[in-house]
């Protein structure tokens, strides 16, 4: 994938570039319109659950008031009075009088506190009932009131609310009124209270800053306790997914809604407004699709613009190439171009006036100077080898002198035979670059000679892997390294020295590495003989010979390095893998 990207022609590039561009500025457009939506979503969520939150608590409020009114009618003194006469005589009189103070009383509390949706009130005793003027006690089925009683008996004093028949008679708060004279705590009576839901839920609500009018659902758990007229329109189905989540939409009946949960936390209940919602999803969906088409007739426009930019852009890229490309064909001369760049002064231009420069350059190198360099560097390369090879063979000279002088002749002729050999491979003309098996040849024979005059002073070791044998080097580039080796390593230190000749390869490097233990390398010793801060002389100019052949033979990234490791003078060189033998290297 890469490569294919890579070899794309330089228009369907930047083609790539703006369409991905553009793709990306849609996207976001899109997003944002979506997050758009979402966002009015959450305002209209936060605008209901405010309104929801109002009305929940207005709930909250009445419900408080006529549970308080309930705990007033127990803690009435007069009403606990009249109550027991009822329960205990059973003079006719006293009853009538008490049933009447007792029915006074009741109205009294039903219209001080009608105005919390109260539709009336029941106090029931044993076979007797009083109930408010608003209601005729035969409203209420019998199997009902005996539910309604037992559960308030059941809760021994603790006003709770009954659900179970919202849906028709209504909300029921009842409480069980235990007589408080003396702590007898007998019971006296029951209190049913029924509430208007729908009353209750108009007078808790204000649809003034809604969009629409809003209907609500009111859940005990399983018990619907209220619902609005409309509601009862909506799939029950759909209506129940509706707990799911705190807010969102749902569709019934072909029609979209919009609704908000909240929790009724006095009474664990679930308090539900939903809002028609397909006027707001009309405006939406309008404003995405207007959005949308805008954005499409931006993208046509803008690739229409980035298209006609690019080609007129890539046109000069095109006259460069092929400029570049005759000129590589050996046509001496610029292209002849009906475009003058000279007076350009942005990228293309100067990328054109430059090229042009080049090549007259180019041409004019080739013409004048590339020859002469060619022939200076040749001399210069071989200047380097010749200032090598008299040094070498006054030393090896020198030698032999030495031997032949405290020892006797027998060695002689080994040295000589040895002798041969180095300066047979060491004046060949050849070649300049030998394989490594012949470069460790040399070494081997001036190993031969220097034995003979150090014997068991001097030791050495050859570690290269078969296969780098047929790898090539530069000629004469190993010898002088062991020879200086040998120098510092003995001929100034009275102690034995071990040279350890080794080679390993990368990928494309070859590495051959002469190590002695008799010496150390002076820091940064190689820039300090190029710029003269030491004098180059006796093996220093040596130093820089291998250096500098090697530099202009292979590059810069090439030649000699010098270090000290783990108490070891170090040599590296480093040659190129790009010549072989038999195919091995």
């Amino acid at each position: 994938m890469k490569a294919f990207i890579r070899n794309l022609t330089l228009k369907k590039k930047i083609q790539s570039i703006v369409f991905l561009c553009i793709l990306l500025l849609t996207s976001v457009s899109i997003f944002n319109i979506r997050m758009i939506s979402v966002a009015h979503q959450k305002v209209l969520y936060q605008t209901v659950a405010s309104s929801l939150s109002f009305s929940a608590k207005e709930l909250n409020n009445h419900l408080d008031v006529i549970s308080t009114m309930a705990d007033m009618v127990l803690a009435d003194s007069t009403m606990q009075k009249n109550l027991g006469i009822l329960k205990d005589t059973e003079k006719i009189q006293e009853r009538t009088v008490a049933y009447k103070a007792i029915y006074g009383m009741l109205n009294e509390y039903y219209f001080n506190f009608r105005k919390n949706n109260i539709r009336y009130m029941s106090l029931y005793q044993g076979n007797f009932s009083i109930h408010t003027h608003i209601i005729n006690k035969e409203t209420l089925p019998d199997s009902i009131r005996k539910e309604l009683i037992s559960r308030a008996e059941a809760a021994k004093g603790k006003t709770i609310l009954v659900t179970d028949y919202s849906d028709q008679y209504g909300l029921f708060m009842v409480k069980n009124i235990r007589r408080t004279q003396f702590l007898k705590l007998d019971s006296i009576g029951s209190l049913i209270i029924n509430i208007d839901m729908k009353q209750l839920i108009d007078s808790s609500t204000d649809n003034s800053h809604l969009y629409e009018s809003a209907d609500y659902i009111l859940y005990d758990g399983d018990n619907l306790i209220y619902q609005s007229s409309a509601v009862t329109d909506k799939d029950p189905t759909v209506i129940s997914k509706i707990f799911l989540s705190r807010y969102g939409l749902f569709q019934s009946m072909g029609k979209n809604y919009f609704y908000v949960r909240q929790a009724l936390s006095n009474y664990n209940w679930d308090y539900v407004c939903i809002i028609p919602y397909d006027n707001i999803l009309a405006s939406l969906t309008t404003s995405f699709r207007f959005s949308f088409i805008i954005t499409i007739i931006a993208v046509i426009i803008s690739s229409i613009l980035s298209s006609a930019l690019i080609d007129s852009i890539i046109r000069h890229f095109n006259n460069l190439l092929l400029k570049m490309k005759n000129f590589a064909d050996g046509q001496k001369e610029s292209l002849d171009i009906p475009y003058d760049y000279t007076g350009r002064t942005d990228e293309l231009g100067i990328l054109h006036t430059q090229f042009d420069q080049m090549v007259n350059q180019v041409n004019e190198l080739i013409q004048n100077g590339y020859l002469n360099e060619i022939l200076r560097k040749e001399a210069q390369l071989k200047a380097l080898e010749t200032q090598m090879n008299p040094h070498f063979l006054y030393n090896t000279l020198e030698s032999i002198n030495w031997r032949a002088k405290s020892v006797g002749a027998k060695d002689i002729s080994s040295m000589a035979e040895n002798l041969g050999t180095l300066l047979r491979i060491t004046l060949d003309q050849n070649s300049k670059e030998v394989p490594l098996r012949r470069e460790l040849e040399l070494v081997q024979c001036y190993m031969t000679i220097q034995k003979f005059r150090y014997e068991d002073r001097l030791e050495y070791k050859i570690t290269v892997p078969e296969d780098l044998y047929s790898c090539y080097m530069l000629k004469l580039t190993l010898q002088p390294l062991v020879e200086n080796s040998i120098r510092y390593g003995l001929e100034e230190n009275t102690e034995g020295c071990f040279i350890h000749i080794l080679a390993e390869r990368t990928s494309d490097v070859l590495y051959v590495y002469i190590k002695n233990n008799g010496s150390a390398f002076e820091d940064q010793l190689l820039e300090k003989l190029k710029t003269s801060q030491i004098s180059p002389h006796g093996f220093g100019i040596g130093l820089l010979n291998i250096l500098q052949r090697m530099q202009l033979t292979y590059g810069e990234e090439y030649g000699l390095t010098l270090y000290n490791e783990n108490e070891q003078a170090v040599a590296r060189l480093a040659f190129p893998l790009v010549r072989k033998e038999n195919g091995n290297c």
